[in-house]
């Protein structure tokens, strides 16, 4: 019996409670609250959905104008990085362009300074390599 009794009453508590918000929404439009409070209330309630529209299309805004500048800022830095760059490169291409002339011609220099080759002075085939 006890068990019949408690699911019967958790039948009515369910029950009610489902008809209740409806219930309390009929009267709501029937009545809307018109005290200082409430009407207070509605005015902070739409000054703050108004302000956060307000915000956050600002921030959009804000957050395109944002992005634009970064993306134009990183296309130029691209830019002028391979303009230098390039720059850096040819200038690296010459530099050792004439390294490499500069090394041959001293290496060239030092050879024949060491080595002058033959002489007009030919030594004698009959002397020796003690000189005589």
């Amino acid at each position: 019996m006890s068990i019949r009794f408690l699911s019967f009453s958790a039948s009515l508590l369910v029950a009610g409670v489902v008809l209740m918000p409806t219930a309390m929404a009929a009267d709501a439009a029937e009545k809307p609250c018109e005290t200082d409070l409430c009407r207070s209330v509605r005015q902070s309630w739409a000054s703050v959905r108004h302000g956060t529209s307000d915000a956050a299309d600002w921030t959009k805004k804000q957050s395109v104008k944002g992005w634009d500048a970064t993306k134009n800022g990183v296309s130029h830095a691209a830019h002028w990085t391979g303009k230098e760059g390039e720059k850096g490169w040819k200038a690296t291409k010459n530099g050792t362009k004439e390294a490499v002339h500069a090394t041959g011609a001293w290496t060239k220099k030092t050879a024949h300074d060491l080595d002058p080759g033959p002489s007009d002075k030919a030594p004698d085939a009959k002397t020796d390599a003690s000189g005589q």
